[in-house]
């Protein structure tokens, strides 16, 4: 506050106003925030990284120009296409983001056990094809199934005990627990006195709390190596029907991708860089080309081979 001394105002020392300096934000164990580790700022409404965050070096050194050709600018219009679609889902996965509230940590998994945390990981790949709320229904019947199939098991393993009643059952299986606890924490003792390698700690996991048949627990090892060896043969037909920049390619240059195992959009920017850098006199042939792309000069060849194909590259 401003004094009158002599006739001359004062103003008093300002060392403990704030010039305009944010206060630090901190976040509490009620409302925990991940936006610092996605790098998302809200003021920009944008990622510090975005999806596909590359996807502007296409168009880096592109431009149009007089002398090109018909073949030079539809080829330059494609690309375009493609940068628009990319941007397209690069929206789409950030709006998806935001509504679904990804950025802080649902309250609903604070209550659920290790196992069930697992599944509620598992089924995240899910979301994209529900609304919140029917995702959220979803994982509480598949949780709630995951417990009804523990409670069988532990109380077929109590009647294997010689259990007859609920409360032999309830006691068994308490001990049983705490049995467990001991043996987990004297694993976790061991691994932190063996060292870094891991091993001991792996055994001690939450997954090998529970033990029995596989047949009852949908979520056990077997299952997983299942699924794993379905996803294995599923990638073994290269289908690029659904890419991005698929739509823009011709039957010949779809089987082209398919044939040699490339995406759409790395198709279309191996024919703008090579068509690029066949217009600056830099390849004549081939082999002048594959120190470009950091794939199979087999697959440089073929797309070079298309270039020829459309007429682009004079042999």
């Amino acid at each position: 506050m401003a004094q009158i001394k002599d006739g001359i105002k004062v103003e008093e020392p300002q060392a403990d106003r704030s010039i305009g300096e944010k206060k630090p934000r901190v976040f509490t164990e009620e409302e925990p925030s991940m936006t610092e580790l996605s790098g998302y700022n809200f003021k920009r409404q944008e990622f510090e990284i975005e999806y596909d965050n590359d996807a502007e070096q296409l168009l880096a050194d592109m431009e149009f120009k007089d002398t090109d050709t018909k073949a030079e600018r539809e080829l330059k219009l494609r690309v375009l296409h493609i940068y628009s679609k990319r941007l397209d889902e690069r929206k789409r996965r950030k709006d998806f983001i935001l509504e679904r509230n990804l950025l802080y940590p649902d309250p609903f998994e604070r209550n659920l056990s290790p196992e069930e945390k697992e599944i509620y990981q598992r089924y995240k790949v899910f979301m994209r094809f529900h609304s919140k709320e029917e995702h959220r229904e979803l994982l509480k019947s598949v949780i709630e199934e995951h417990r009804i199939v523990k409670r069988i098991q532990e109380l077929q393993e109590a009647r294997a005990a010689g259990c007859r009643t609920a409360a032999e059952a309830n006691k068994f299986i308490e001990q049983k627990r705490k049995k467990e606890a001991e043996e987990n924490a004297q694993r976790l003792k061991e691994s932190v006195q063996a060292g870094p390698s891991g091993k001991v700690l792996l055994h001690g996991s939450p997954r090998g709390i529970v033990r029995g048949s596989p047949g009852l627990q949908p979520f056990s090892k077997e299952s997983s190596t299942v699924l794993g060896q379905t996803t294995l043969s599923t990638l073994d037909d290269w289908d690029i029907t659904g890419f991005i920049g698929a739509d823009l390619l011709s039957d010949s240059e779809k089987q082209l991708c398919s044939e040699i195992r490339i995406l759409p959009s790395h198709y279309l920017s191996m024919l703008q860089t090579l068509s690029m850098e066949i217009m600056k006199g830099n390849i004549s042939k081939k082999s002048d080309a594959h120190n470009l792309f950091k794939v199979e000069p087999s697959k440089v060849d073929r797309v070079y081979d298309m270039l020829v194909k459309k007429g682009i590259v004079q042999v």
